[in-house]
């Protein structure tokens, strides 16, 4: 056992979680836990100017890297409201940021105190969970726990309050302990009834279509999807936000579905006859909410880690709660015999002769020499110069919107957007 203050067992905890990197703004209320990072050589802490900066720049680290990102906000009060836009983002983005913040202390709370503001009420709204520590001696738990609940499916923000004299109070803590992660092998897969339901659906499809959304790219789960896609030769279109879920220069990725998307992609949706929907919500972005943007008469099969999105939008033919690139390894399984019908390569054939006179022609209209600079001029320049290890960040707004499928994202996760908040100022964080 080791004595240590609440602030230096926070940060012993966030060393055990394998933490290597803390954004945040130093404040007065956490000063017990900046301590311990100013003498701890294996976590970098990376200063911002403004709280809500640092919960931008958590939130970017942790789409990048696929693990939890840390922001530290030390003031309560302002400081702590300061995060909540940057955790309304994060919450958009299924993104596991752990924020923590000092608070009030505990004597203090309900007398309208300097600085003070029911942080519990705040945080619940714009996270998966919000706690205030007790105690010195649950600071451990309570940072477990956050990380726990961050990283389990589906993935979200989460809020730890550290009220003032818990950092300061002194307890006796274990010399170590182990990481709250899910382990391997967790990710829920479907039943073999609704699999088997699922691959007669898309062995009778004549016009297939996958689309492939933020449960793809957050996942890392392009691998399995391009596999079922070139056995059922079936166009894979992307939801808005998340072109870099399949690797460009693929031949069945057809970039961006609906009315921020590409034409080509958006024809594939409003004509398909099966829609394998992987880790997508088919929501506003996609589809305006509209049978104008997908087939009215195609059968959705959509495949979702929250259950209360699938058949939320449009009505499904079958619905699978699980991960979507589980679900699609499960699929290629049950087609590998697969025959392929004449219908579905044509449709194949017709969608990659219709592809390759787009992209064609996106780079022989862009206008390049006009100014004010044009966007079509802008978005061929930037293709033009781009490695492909480029990473891309967009805020919001017209520009940005057409961005998002104008531009060619090759190593995945290369793009990163506001998504469905639609703030300003994410990209320059």
């Amino acid at each position: 056992m080791q004595k240590l203050s609440g602030g230096q067992a926070a940060v012993n905890s966030l060393k055990i979680e394998s933490v290597r990197h803390v954004f945040g703004l130093i404040g007065s209320a956490t000063m017990e836990m900046f301590d311990a990072l100013y003498d701890e050589s294996d976590m970098d802490f990376i200063g911002v100017h403004d709280e809500r900066t640092g919960t931008h720049m958590a939130d970017g680290y942790a789409r990048a890297s696929g693990g939890p990102g840390v922001i530290l906000a030390g003031q309560n009060g302002p400081g702590a409201t300061n995060l909540v836009t940057g955790l309304a983002q994060a919450a958009a983005a299924f993104s596991p940021v752990v924020s923590i913040a000092g608070a009030l202390s505990s004597g203090h709370v309900y007398r309208d105190a300097f600085q003070e503001v029911d942080q519990q009420a705040l945080f619940q709204p714009v996270t998966k969970k919000t706690w205030t520590v007790t105690s010195a001696e649950r600071v451990p738990e309570m940072v477990r726990e956050a990380f726990r609940v961050a990283m389990a499916h589906r993935r979200g923000p989460v809020q730890l309050n550290l009220p003032r004299d818990v950092l300061a109070a002194t307890a006796e803590f274990p010399l170590s302990g182990q990481p709250q992660k899910p382990g391997p092998g967790s990710a829920p897969a479907g039943s073999v009834d609704v699999i088997a339901q699922a691959a007669a659906l898309l062995e009778g499809a004549r016009q297939p279509v996958i689309v492939a959304g933020g449960g793809i790219k957050n996942s890392g789960g392009h691998a399995p999807v391009l596999a079922l896609a070139e056995m059922l030769n079936a166009p894979v279109v992307t939801s808005p936000g998340h072109g870099d879920a399949i690797p460009f220069g693929h031949p069945l990725n057809a970039g961006q579905m609906g009315p921020r998307g590409n034409p080509v992609a958006s024809r594939l949706a409003k004509e398909a006859d099966v829609i394998l929907a992987l880790g997508t919500r088919l929501g506003f972005n996609s589809t305006f909410y509209s049978y104008d943007n997908i087939s009215d008469s195609a059968a959705i099969v959509q495949v979702e880690l929250d259950p209360t999105s699938i058949g939320r939008y449009f009505p499904v033919a079958l619905g699978i709660w699980a991960d979507a690139p589980t679900v699609a390894n499960q699929l290629a399984e049950a087609l590998v015999d697969l025959e392929q019908h004449a219908e579905v390569a044509a449709w194949a054939e017709g969608y990659k002769t219709e592809r390759i006179a787009y992209l064609e022609k996106q780079d022989s209209d862009a206008d390049v020499d006009m100014y004010p600079i044009q966007p079509s001029g802008l978005f061929k320049v930037l293709r033009d110069v781009l490695p492909r290890d480029a990473a891309i960040t967009l805020d919001a707004g017209t520009l940005c919107l057409q961005a998002t499928d104008a531009l060619n994202y090759w190593e995945p996760p290369c793009l990163f957007t506001p998504l469905d908040f639609g703030l300003v100022g994410f990209s320059f964080s």
